[in-house]
């Protein structure tokens, strides 16, 4: 098993903690979902160990990142993003990213089309205006912190909806990173909700690879993405819902593998 790193890239907002493994070639970037961090993509980061740099990023409030003060924008998240790449010299790189980190990260790609090789894309919220006003009411902000600990049986309760079957480690993990970013998570979702994403996607000019769960909730807008950019590569993956790096990693990597070879030429 190859080590993974850690460490702090500095921004102008404060630290952005990530996870690493060393390689030759265009680095790859991976922007994780919320309430998730950096840790759900170490078992990618394994089995693509030896392609090329693998860096791994907490997004501004989850995990060992900085956390918000006020309600950031997408732009914001995106802008932020930027700067720990580049306190780590990464001038153009390739990404992965996944539910709240392919909004971040498409707007990264749009706002900076020099510095992003490719966009990658799993779980990807290709909402209407209306469709967001309507699932923004879906999620609210955590219930208060209590003395007996009652507050945390809703997060216990949503965790164990969403995963496809109980897996002890995954479930931990999840619990532990909503637990981390309980009092700014829900700005992470309300800057999805308050950002276009079909306008955003579309000003992209790197090549896409858009990829889906067979039974991810955002699966019913999955085919709208290629109506709108014709030219973005697809992969149907296996069943895993929220949870595509833990549960479907090997085919996760096999779509990613098989895009950038396409694009390098290798």
């Amino acid at each position: 098993m190859t080590d993974i790193v850690k460490g702090y890239a500095k921004t102008s907002q404060g630290q952005v903690h990530y996870r690493h493994i060393p390689g030759n070639g265009v680095p790859l970037v991976m922007y994780h979902r919320a309430p998730a961090t950096s840790v759900s993509f170490e078992t990618m980061m394994q089995l693509m160990a030896g392609d090329r740099p693998l860096y791994a990023f907490d997004m501004p409030g989850f995990g060992e990142t900085f956390s918000p003060k006020t309600q950031p924008t997408a732009g914001d998240y995106a802008r932020w993003l930027l700067e720990a790449n580049d306190a780590l010299g990464l001038e153009k790189f390739h990404i992965f990213a996944h539910h709240t980190g392919t909004h971040f990260s498409t707007q990264m790609a749009a706002d900076h089309p020099a510095r992003v090789a490719t966009l990658m894309l799993n779980g990807i919220a290709y909402l209407t205006a209306e469709e967001r006003a309507t699932f923004s009411k879906t999620v609210r902000p955590p219930a208060t912190p209590d003395a007996e600990g009652a507050y945390m049986a809703g997060g216990f309760k949503l965790i164990a909806s969403l995963l496809p079957h109980f897996d002890e480690k995954l479930f931990h993990a999840e619990m532990t990173g909503m637990m981390q970013s309980h009092w700014v998570r829900h700005f992470s979702f309300n800057a999805v909700w308050m950002q276009d994403y079909p306008a955003t996607l579309k000003r992209v000019k790197c090549p896409i690879l858009a990829t889906c769960a067979e039974d991810e909730v955002w699966r019913f807008a999955f085919e709208r993405v290629f109506e709108d950019n014709p030219n973005a590569k697809r992969a149907l993956l296996g069943p895993a819902k929220f949870f595509t790096p833990e549960l479907d990693a090997p085919a996760t990597v096999a779509a990613v593998r098989a895009f950038l070879r396409e694009v390098e030429g290798s």
